[in-house]
């Protein structure tokens, strides 16, 4: 059975409870030939890597979005990855647990996953924290820090923040210090993220020029470091300089960094991908 009839024949069962569909293809027509069989009024999404295929869709008014790592050098581990990238496109705020979405893959293997988003809410943070070695609760901490800031801003503005978590050693190895260090000298109990009362310090320390950076623990060793971004290594689109050096020191430092945009938009980034990203509203 070809793919888009598989799709079909899916639609065709009244309680098929599928909230939104995700195609992964870098191809136009396959892209076009699956939208085509989809109810008018489920809502969809062209995840490519692919940037003409980006471009003519669009233009064709066919919800898209570009993923970072090329669907096609994947290979099977797409499966593996599945979870990632449609975090990567859909964030925490475009769905709502229980619902279920249907992922179409076109590229580079041809198959359907049914996901249920309960799954995606549990295991967004966990799974990356597992594979640092971070604490879970600390990297929920950092993520709760970074919407605290991103919804508060500073007297009224919006304003944007840059944390990493990991090895301090090698954050340090791959920056340098801007101001004094405001955390030196203070015990860990007065810098962790874990207790939330920290939050309102942290985040006056995190509204200067530079980066935080956290251990695995939580507690916060440094603030104002300036990240060294490796010469020849450029933004993305539509990338500015906070997130280029929430990339880069990711991948540098192997660690995990959390940019918090002054538009509103927090972006987790480990091993130099993007792998989580919301918009606050």
């Amino acid at each position: 059975m070809k793919l888009p009839d598989l799709v079909s024949s899916i639609f065709t069962d009244s309680n098929h409870r599928i909230s939104m569909v995700l195609i992964l293809t870098n191809k136009t027509k396959t892209a076009r030939s699956i939208y085509e069989v989809l109810p008018k009024k489920l809502s969809c999404k062209v995840m490519t890597s692919s940037t003409n295929v980006h471009d003519v869709l669009s233009n064709e008014k066919i919800p898209t979005q570009l993923v970072e790592e090329s669907l096609s050098a994947m290979g099977l581990s797409v499966l593996n990855s599945l979870h990632d990238l449609i975090l990567q496109v859909l964030g925490e705020n475009q769905y709502n647990s229980g619902e279920k979405i249907l992922a179409v893959l076109a590229e580079p293997v041809d198959g359907i996953v049914i996901f249920d988003t309960s799954s995606l809410n549990s295991n967004r943070l966990v799974m990356i924290a597992h594979e640092h070695q971070i604490e879970v609760e600390v990297l929920n901490r950092v993520m709760e820090l970074a919407r605290y800031i991103g919804f508060r801003g500073r007297e009224g503005h919006p304003v944007g923040a840059l944390f990493a978590i990991g090895s301090v050693p090698k954050l340090r190895r791959f920056s340098t210090q801007l101001v004094l260090n405001p955390f030196k000298g203070h015990s860990d109990n007065r810098r962790t993220v874990v207790n939330t009362s920290n939050h309102e310090s942290l985040a006056e320390f995190a509204w200067l020029d530079g980066a935080i950076f956290f251990n695995a623990r939580g507690v916060a060793s440094d603030a104002g470091r300036y990240i060294q971004v490796p010469s020849g290594v450029s933004s993305k689109p539509g990338e500015g300089g906070r997130h280029l050096a929430a990339r880069s020191i990711s991948q540098l430092a192997d660690c995990v960094s959390v940019c918090v945009s002054s538009t509103g938009i927090i972006t987790l980034y480990s091993r130099g991908k993007q792998r989580y990203s919301v918009r606050l509203s």
